[in-house]
């Protein structure tokens, strides 16, 4: 063996210290980051929500009233959401001024998503853990969709 050369390495104590370091730093930031997502995820769910509010809003004003009793199931929320995609009910041709193009209706029931569930004149915030069936709102922005193929909701008589 010549003179002068060594091999070096890590001891293994130096390996213990940094693995316990790294633990220290995943045990703080994994629930960190897990609270942003979450959080992230309501935040969307609260903007889709003014998002299809504000639609009906603005259809009600151009239109009329869209008025729907509420059915079990999210039969009802494809109709308003069919009617939203309108240019105006007189002329039902697609380009929707009420909702963009890429808004996608994806029905859920899954009790671990924020769900909008139509009571009748607008949207309610179904937050997780709770029952139902509604549009998903972390979902409703996807691709271009399709033109509408049912006719918007019909004026109320009432």
């Amino acid at each position: 063996m010549r003179r002068g050369l060594r091999k070096e390495a890590f001891s293994l104590i130096e390996m213990i210290v940094v693995v316990a370091f790294l633990a220290i730093v995943a045990a703080i930031a994994v629930p960190v980051m897990s609270n942003v997502m979450q959080s992230s995820s309501y935040q969307t769910a609260q903007r889709n929500l003014n998002l299809l509010n504000g639609a009906v809003i603005s259809f009600n004003e151009g239109n009329w009233e869209l008025v729907l009793t509420t059915n079990s199931g999210s039969s009802d929320e494809l109709a308003i959401f069919d009617s939203l995609r309108y240019r105006a009910a007189t002329n039902p041709a697609p380009g929707s001024p009420y909702l963009p193009q890429n808004a996608t209706f994806v029905a859920t029931s899954d009790p671990t998503t924020y769900r909008a569930i139509w009571n009748g004149r607008m949207f309610d915030f179904s937050p997780v853990g709770s029952n139902g069936t509604g549009i998903d709102l972390v979902k409703i922005m996807g691709p271009i969709q399709a033109p509408p193929t049912a006719t918007p909701v019909q004026r109320s008589t009432n």
